[in-house]
């Protein structure tokens, strides 16, 4: 059975007030490790369906995706082909952009194998609350591999923006609050719509100010990733 992970956000009732008539939607971000440098982050989730206690909940169950999206700030990137993946696989993308999933690939990692001449965009997607939404957008070009590992790290953040899952973001709406679950399977952590985001005493989570870059922060690149 997959592992599950789930983050519990508390609000108080003046804050879910003022979130739902100021028209304020919750989204996140969730982190990756890639072998290849120019990744950019997704809008992972988004609702504006929240109540004073709002869970996150998500799974350990991938896709890999390939897109004919470019990668520009703000633009969305549709997963046009995409193939269930467990990590340790490589799916493999033919000249025409079939994809099959084959064992044998980097270890807690999703590898993409490209076999013909036409570069595409990739990266993976993860369940959550159902749904496989895609988490970030790499470059993979003509035959050649990419390999890209999820992180248990999730950047939370409630704005007004109007942009939906799958929307290439630079920078970050509003404050949030980068979650780690590295080391546990749920977090708690509490927003008011003056004070931000807190968390009591733990060290795994920390705040992150409006505007702040998310690319350092959700796209790690490493060679051995």
């Amino acid at each position: 059975m997959a592992t599950s992970y789930e983050i519990d956000i508390a609000l108080s009732s003046a804050t879910l007030t003022t979130l739902k008539t100021q028209g304020f939607s919750l989204y996140a971000f969730k982190a990756v490790q890639s072998t290849v440098q120019g990744g950019a982050p997704l809008v992972w989730f988004k609702t504006n369906n929240f109540l004073p206690s709002t869970q996150v909940v998500w799974q350990e169950q991938y896709q890999a995706y390939i897109s004919n999206s470019q990668v520009i700030s703000g633009g969305a990137v549709n997963a046009q082909n995409s193939i269930d993946m467990n990590l340790g696989d490589t799916a493999d993308v033919d000249q025409y952009g079939n994809l099959t999933s084959t064992s044998g690939g980097t270890d807690s990692a999703i590898s993409v194998l490209n076999q013909g001449p036409q570069p595409w965009t990739t990266g993976i997607s993860q369940m959550t609350n159902g749904v496989a939404n895609p988490m970030c957008a790499i470059p993979l070009n003509g035959n050649m591999m990419d390999v890209v590992a999820p992180i248990e790290r999730v950047l939370l953040t409630f704005a007004t923006n109007t942009v939906d899952t799958g929307t290439v973001q630079y920078k970050c709406f509003s404050s949030g609050a980068l979650v780690d679950l590295t080391a546990a399977q749920t977090r708690a952590v509490s927003f008011d719509i003056n004070q931000g985001w807190s968390w009591g005493t733990g060290t795994w989570a920390r705040s992150i100010l409006p505007n702040a870059s998310l690319v350092p922060l959700l796209i790690t690149s490493n060679a051995s990733a």
